[in-house]
């Protein structure tokens, strides 16, 4: 019975030997296994701490960090020593890549507002007051509504006074000449009131605003972090303030009081081209003569012909369009009445009366007898 037990342990823990092997052998060759080419690292400049935007980098801001080569973001830096000393164009946060778009040229002290504004965008300042540009609470960076009301003026096609929104989520480039905010501004107790604001647009966004602060009255309305939602919204009326029914419900086919113009400025586009004003044919030479013949006195008016004289001597052809004598009918064309043909304008002339046929004599029939 002895002698069982001992083979049976010793069975059991030649069994635990070879298992034991085993599992080593497998966790040793799983650990030999090279990386897949999907898990390719590779080194690129990440931020340690905030960098505020227009700050130059230290070596302390930044380090070399391992990243999956297809997550690498274009542009990313790879050389510490490309970005140290280079002042950045926007806020870096902590634990993103550094980009080359990110970061002015190396050297460059202060290159004004411009290398910060995007390929593609223009910068367009918008007069405001404590209202208009909600107090002292717009900074840059910020994301504004804009609104813009339009009182009635139909000389440029508004009937109409109405109140809408013309571009959302539109980003604020500066306020005022700030378009930076430093630890300095940060730190500032007493908030003043920015007289204007700067918005960053695309071309077309920039003609409509431009347009807007020319006819109307803009107010920006800041937005909340984050909300980038666009909203379609009709527009409001005076009316509809009043609680009476808008224009909009009287028909289908009625357009809004300056309807035309809105629609053109939401679409970007300009003024109708005036069409040219109608040629108009000069005015033709008269002249107002009196004529006098015997006890007749006439005012007659003379008009030229375009057409010259027969007789090729360089003289005009008048008619007579008015004669008081005659209630304004036209008595036919007449010589110049200074060019010695010796006929009086306005008066017809005189023609012989045609001779009145004799009457036939009369035969007496009893005269042949």
């Amino acid at each position: 019975m002895r002698a069982k037990s001992i083979v049976l342990l010793v069975m059991a823990l030649g069994c635990g030997l070879v298992a034991a092997i085993s599992i080593t052998q497998v966790m040793a060759k799983k650990d030999a296994e090279p990386t897949s080419p999907s898990e390719e690292m590779t080194s690129i400049v990440v931020a340690v701490d905030n960098i505020g935007m227009g700050d130059a980098v230290t070596k302390e801001q930044v380090k070399l960090e391992e990243w999956p080569k297809d997550k690498v973001p274009e542009g990313a830096l790879t050389d510490l020593a490309e970005v140290e000393g280079r002042r950045t164009k926007t806020k870096i946060y902590k634990g993103s890549p550094l980009l080359e778009d990110q970061l002015l040229e190396k050297g460059a002290v202060d290159a004004g507002a411009a290398p910060l504004i995007p390929r593609g965008y223009r910068v367009v300042a918008v007069k405001v007051d404590a209202v208009s540009g909600s107090a002292a609470i717009i900074r840059p960076s910020d994301r504004v509504d804009v609104v813009v009301h339009f009182a009635a003026n139909p000389a440029k096609g508004i009937m109409k006074s109405v109140t809408r929104t013309i571009l959302q989520n539109i980003r604020v480039f500066a306020v005022d000449d700030k378009y930076i905010i430093t630890p300095e501004d940060d730190e500032a107790s007493a908030p003043t009131t920015a007289k204007t604001v700067s918005l960053l647009v695309k071309p077309e966004q920039a003609e409509m605003l431009t347009a807007a602060s020319e006819l109307g009255k803009i107010r920006l309305v800041l937005r909340g972090l984050g909300d980038e939602e666009t909203t379609s919204t009709p527009g409001v009326e005076p009316t509809e303030l009043l609680g009476e029914k808008s224009s909009e419900g009287n028909s289908e086919d009625e357009k809004l009081p300056g309807e035309e113009f809105m629609n053109r400025l939401l679409a970007g586009q300009s003024e109708p081209t005036p069409q040219p004003a109608p040629v108009l044919p000069p005015t033709p030479d008269r002249w107002a003569i009196r004529v006098i013949s015997g006890p007749v006195v006439s005012d007659v008016t003379l008009e030229a012909e375009e057409a010259v004289s027969p007789t090729g001597d360089g003289e005009k052809r008048w008619r007579v369009v008015d004669e008081y004598a005659t209630g304004g009918a036209e008595t036919g064309v007449v010589s110049d009445p200074f060019a010695g043909g010796g006929q009086v304008p306005g008066v017809a002339p005189e023609t012989e009366p045609e001779p009145e046929p004799e009457p036939e004599p009369l035969i007496d029939p009893e005269a042949g007898d």
